[in-house]
């Protein structure tokens, strides 16, 4: 009886074992190792500290594109007009790394190298890493593709925001704006006339039989800036989906990548456009 239980116990375990097996087998199959590097030019308003953050995001954004194609770091970047490495300078690139960051995920990195070197007139920053990057089980829909335009990249308050866009299949759509520097919040741009705001908006076919949208909004310096600053790099984000989903006015950066992350690569493009706010 007592050997009984032992074996019962051991195969128990065994199936245990197996099972776990197979689950580490099915995790390191959706996952791969690659190497980014990054590398960041400071000069003396610039820390180290912050240069090398910003240097260590890039390595990230790199690795990420190397596994999961072009498309994590092709999209349109906002263009910052300081001085390359100033302050101001640091925060804009920051903010445009930041977004690459939410198409995958990464693990922890294995080998994390930082290395700093002279350069004329300025310092760089370069780390290089090893890291596994978790492989969507779902790819995106080839025949599922979206176009993005705004009118111009740099406004003052008051100008004419046009926001253009086209997908090549039916869908539903909605407008965010992401303003980093307001605690990283981001906001749903609401359509006059919408009947449900909690909804996403069908993307209606024009007279030319092409899915588009097209609207003129009005640039507006947000209630929450405050002081001597003159300019604010901002985004505007489309999420156009196959299907309906429900979506809050309002969300924190960390929260919006946990709900993008609930659709599925291909029931879903995202596209983003940055550009700078000045008074």
């Amino acid at each position: 009886m007592d050997q009984e239980i032992l074996q019962f116990i051991n195969f128990k375990s065994f199936k245990n074992i197996c099972t776990y097996g197979l689950l580490v087998i099915g995790c390191i199959a959706n996952a791969e190792m690659t190497t980014g590097v990054g590398e960041y030019l400071y000069g003396p308003e610039t820390s180290k500290a912050e240069a090398c953050r910003l240097a260590l995001d890039k390595a990230k954004s790199m690795a990420l594109s190397s596994v999961m194609g072009e498309s994590v770091s092709n999209e349109q970047q906002l263009y910052c007009k300081e001085t390359s490495g100033k302050k101001a300078d640091v925060d804009c690139d920051y903010n445009n790394v930041t977004w690459s960051l939410i198409e995958g995920d990464l693990k922890p990195p294995k080998r994390v190298d930082q290395k700093i070197e002279e350069r004329a007139g300025a310092t760089a920053c370069t780390v290089s890493i090893d890291v596994d990057v978790i492989v969507p089980v779902r790819k995106p829909d080839p025949n599922f593709e979206v176009k993005l335009k705004i009118n111009q990249t740099v406004f003052r308050v008051g100008d004419d925001f046009t926001l253009e866009f086209e997908s090549t299949l039916p869908a539903y759509y909605a407008i965010f704006n992401w303003l980093p520097n307001e605690n990283n919040q981001i906001n749903r741009v609401l359509l006059t006339g919408a009947a449900d705001i909690s909804d996403s908006d069908a993307l209606k076919k024009n007279a030319s039989g092409r899915f588009q949208f097209k609207q003129a909004f009005t640039a507006t310096w947000s209630k929450a800036y405050k002081g001597d600053k003159k300019f604010y790099d901002e985004w505007v984000l489309v999420i156009v989906t196959k299907k309906p989903y429900k979506w809050l006015s309002s969300y924190d950066f960390e929260t919006f990548k946990e709900k993008l992350r609930e659709i599925p690569n291909d029931e879903r493009r995202i596209k983003r456009m940055g550009y700078q706010l000045s008074k």
